[in-house]
């Protein structure tokens, strides 16, 4: 059944067509509302298939702290929730429509407003909006919060359904209050938007430049909206899915301001494409956390095994700098329907006692898990 909440726009109008019902179609209606809920109280209490529990959220921990959600499916996608001081932000929303439900059941244990400081959407691609786009069984992310502050991705070449829902949602939200910038609005500090957002007194959130913020591109994925969060001295990067072309490109443009980051989300997924030597030799980092579907073809030919996420380039590349990899789901070459929790929610955060790595469902480091040793060619770096 399909969990799909009324709107604020729908609940608006509904209230005023009661206002101006007569009573014995108001008692009439309300006797009808009680026998649904009651009825769907004793299905969903005696006769209704339970799922699976979403797994155990990780506390979050210290000042800053980004989650890595797993996202209820078999599909590779993007949702990180980020706590930074008082503020709830939510970075993309995929991997698909269904899974809002896993979203929303794990924000909601830290979002207690029902509201989300800032959304960063960081391109047009499905698994990474689907869930800020809705459908007719499944509501958008902007009709579950209330967004204060949107930001996304300047250019795109979409012209997917998918992408047009998600703008339909996105202006709603705006008439609703929300503030709407571009990442090229942010960067330039122009029309209201700021390039560098302090969160707390020593966490703050930089829009970067991104070379494809204002040239166009036949790769969707190089639009990508790029964040840098910093707390204290400790740099936290996100690109997105960011492709060799603008990753180059970054890597360019900030090649004094770079430093050795605590955190490196793996661009694209881990694919053979992104996570490339001339950026990660500027960023050097520390962890890095893969959100994919790992060995699930999905993404890759089969005639090449060796590009499912994460890819075999791009642990070669990795390993020169960490071992300490995480990957959020297991997938299966075999069925592509088929999914389990690899680390599973995998939580990085920092406090005044370091940078600390938790996960809802393993600690295990990428190149200790039984499905490397079986698909994957140990770099010589970590080979002892």
């Amino acid at each position: 059944m399909a969990n799909r909440k009324v709107t604020k726009k729908q609940a608006k109008a509904a209230a005023k067509a009661i206002s101006k019902a007569p009573v014995w179609v108001i008692v009439t209606a309300l006797i009808l509302v009680a026998l649904i809920v009651g009825g769907y109280f004793v299905y969903t209490k005696f006769f209704q298939k339970k799922s699976d529990p979403v797994p155990t959220p990780v506390p979050a921990v210290g000042e800053f702290s980004a989650h890595f959600l797993t996202l209820g499916n078999a599909n590779s996608g993007d949702c990180v929730y980020i706590k930074a001081g008082e503020n709830d932000i939510l970075i993309d929303g995929g991997s698909r429509t269904n899974s809002v439900d896993d979203i929303k059941s794990y924000v909601d244990t830290f979002v207690t407003d029902n509201k989300l400081e800032y959304v960063i959407v960081t391109h047009a691609h499905q698994d990474h909006i689907a869930c800020f786009a809705g459908d007719n069984t499944h509501n958008s992310l902007f009709d579950i919060y209330t967004c204060e502050t949107i930001i996304d991705f300047p250019l795109h070449e979409s012209t997917l359904a998918v992408y047009n829902r998600y703008i339909t949602q996105r202006n709603e939200a705006v008439e609703e209050g929300a503030k709407h910038y571009t990442a090229l609005d942010c960067y330039n500090n122009q029309n209201g938007a700021r390039r560098t957002y302090e969160l707390a007194e020593s966490v703050s959130m930089e829009i970067l430049y991104n070379y494809y913020y204002d040239h166009n591109t036949s790769d969707e994925n190089d639009y990508s909206v790029c964040v840098m969060f910093t707390h204290g001295d400790r740099d936290f990067l996100f690109t997105g899915d960011l492709g060799k072309y603008g990753e180059d490109k970054l890597a360019e443009m900030y090649s004094d301001r770079f430093r050795q980051v605590e955190l490196f989300k793996a661009g694209h997924h881990g694919s053979y494409t992104a996570s490339n030597t001339k950026l990660l030799s500027k960023i050097q980092p520390k962890v890095c956390v893969v959100s994919c579907v790992a060995g699930n073809f999905e993404y890759a030919k089969k005639s090449n095994p060796s590009h499912t996420f994460p890819a075999q380039e791009f642990i070669d590349r990795i390993a020169k700098y960490t071992d300490k990899v995480y990957v959020t789901t297991l997938g299966s070459p075999e069925n592509v329907s088929t999914y389990s929790d690899m680390n599973g929610i995998v939580v990085v955060s920092s406090g005044t006692d370091g940078v600390k790595v938790t996960c809802s469902n393993n600690d295990t480091l990428l190149k200790d898990t039984e499905w490397f040793k079986q698909n994957r060619t140990t770099p010589t770096e970590w080979a002892a």
